[in-house]
């Protein structure tokens, strides 16, 4: 779990934005692109992997976007790259057996523990609550 896809990467900032929307009214889809730098497209598949898996919910008609579905603060950073890179988290290229790797692997192995223990504990209302603290100013 090294490497964060961009697609990971996208349905963690679309998470974001909804959850800075709780208790207001649905986000719309053009809303969570602006906000994750995310191509339209690209949303439309995210968030049907989100939906498909019941992290969030959609409203249809005017007035409707996106909703989260489930509590942001129940929602992790690795839970959601589990969703979508699959429990294996794209562990990146097979690996040789020979001495030196036999000397580097444990430090390999370290690093993804520390990270997966870092994604484990980082959560979608967390996130939120840290770009509540920062506001973005637009001019």
């Amino acid at each position: 779990m090294t490497h964060l896809s961009l697609r990971s990467e996208y349905a963690i900032k679309a998470l974001v934005c909804l959850a800075l929307g709780i208790g207001g009214r649905p986000v719309q889809a053009r809303e969570i692109a602006s906000f994750g730098g995310i191509p339209a497209k690209f949303l439309e598949r995210v968030m049907q992997d989100l939906r498909q898996a019941g992290l969030v919910g959609s409203r249809r008609g005017k007035g409707g976007g996106y909703v989260l579905a489930r509590d942001p603060d129940g929602i992790t950073f690795a839970a959601v790259i589990d969703l979508i890179e699959g429990s294996d988290g794209g562990k990146g290229r097979m690996r040789r057996d020979d001495a030196a790797e036999q000397l580097v692997a444990p430090v390999w192995h370290e690093v993804r523990e520390a990270t997966r223990d870092i994604l484990e504990a980082a959560t979608i209302a967390g996130a939120a609550a840290r770009a509540g603290a920062h506001p973005m100013y637009y001019i």
